[in-house]
């Protein structure tokens, strides 16, 4: 990789992880709000450890065919790292899918920055790599992620039983027609 991935909205910055922020991490990953949401962020220390060390890796083997990223949030103002938001493969799915997936500290939450962090991702994505669409999977009672989908684009499509055998709306975002530009 020849330059940082990420990049920066309104109030957000949306950066590469780095071992500084394993503890910052590890407390967002102790928050029953997200795991409640993401059971698979409840991890141990070592499994926390092994993962931040996995996804700094995936930086460096980054490729606009194949996407799989996954950035850490943080708030322009406090420089606090207050979740993460990502596009990868889930076993759960088709392999040929890429899906958004996102989480917010409790304490940084109805402030628009999911909202922010998914339309930021999602321009990320159509203007850096070959995708051609990104989907999501959300729990039916998640009414907040259901509204930050949206918001950002995101059509409902159904709901499916997956593999781990639970119901999920599923929905999913395509890369926008751009009109061929004429200069005058």
């Amino acid at each position: 990789m020849n330059q940082p991935l990420g990049f920066a909205t309104e109030s957000l910055k949306l950066r590469m992880f780095t071992e500084d922020d394993y503890d910052k991490l590890f407390a967002l990953t102790r928050q029953t709000e997200i795991t409640d949401l993401l059971p698979d962020w409840k991890m141990t220390e070592e499994q926390l450890q092994r993962f931040l060390k996995f996804v700094i890796r995936s930086y460096n083997t980054f490729q606009a065919s194949d996407v799989r990223i996954l950035l850490a949030m943080e708030e322009k103002m406090s420089g606090d790292l207050i979740g993460w938001c990502g596009v990868f493969p889930n076993d759960k799915l088709e392999a040929k899918d890429r899906e958004i997936a996102y989480a917010i500290s409790k304490d940084f939450r109805n402030r628009g920055y999911a909202t922010e962090a998914v339309q930021g991702m999602a321009a990320f994505i159509w203007g850096c790599t070959e995708l051609e669409e990104i989907v999501a999977i959300v729990k039916p009672f998640n009414k907040a992620s259901r509204r930050v989908l949206k918001k950002s684009g995101f059509e409902r499509l159904d709901q499916r039983r997956l593999s781990d055998g639970r119901d999920y709306d599923y929905f999913k975002s395509e890369r926008p027609c751009v009109p061929n530009c004429k200069i005058l």
